[in-house]
């Protein structure tokens, strides 16, 4: 069978579980995960096309011992400020965004998957919404998220309040992208709505 794949965009807040939805997407309805962490992971390893940019901008502190990128240091250094990071993301996405669309192209090409999901915080930043057919917005009470990152993640409150300051807010999402998920916990009910989502054209 061949299909006429549709380019899904997953979106929301950190801890409201985009993956949770992404994982429904790929087990329940045969969806393709382009996993763009992995992709900017390995632009940034020794010899992948991000790594001179990003160590030419925030030196060799942020190299391990074999000149790798240590990226724990890095993500500290910008959470800590807000221009940092900016300059970080503009240094690694447009490299991310092209091998993205290299992989649509030869995946719809193939017509093999129905679906791709693209999950990510950075929707518009990334400028991932552009080249998706539709984005969806996941969203949990702030304070849900919370519990779930100071217990899955083992983050602190300061850390926490760090990376929501820096996120989109809610009505932000909501403006943006009209096809809400809410995701209160009940696993059910989230499947329900990703199913009612696929069949509304």
């Amino acid at each position: 069978m061949v299909y006429d794949m549709k380019v899904i965009g997953i979106t929301g807040g950190i801890g409201s579980g985009k993956s949770l939805v992404a994982k429904i997407l790929i087990e329940k309805h045969g969806a393709y995960f382009l996993n763009t962490d992995r992709i900017a992971k390995e632009q940034m390893e020794i010899g992948g096309i991000s790594y001179a940019g990003v160590v030419d901008f925030f030196g060799n502190s942020i190299l391990t011992e074999d000149k790798s990128i240590d990226r724990t240091k890095l993500s500290k250094i910008v959470f800590q400020d807000k221009e940092k990071l900016m300059k970080l993301n503009t240094l690694t996405h447009p490299n991310v965004l092209k091998a993205v669309e290299e992989e649509l192209d030869s995946l719809r090409k193939a017509g093999k998957v129905p679906y791709v999901i693209i999950e990510t915080a950075l929707m518009i930043e990334a400028g991932y919404d552009f080249i998706c057919d539709e984005v969806w917005y996941v969203y949990t009470p702030e304070e849900i998220r919370r519990e779930r990152l100071k217990k899955e993640r083992n983050y602190s409150d300061q850390k926490i309040d760090s990376i929501f300051e820096n996120q989109r807010k809610e009505e932000e999402f909501r403006k943006k992208y009209p096809k809400v998920i809410e995701n209160t916990g009940d696993i059910q009910k989230l499947c329900k709505q990703v199913e009612r989502l696929l069949q509304e054209e």
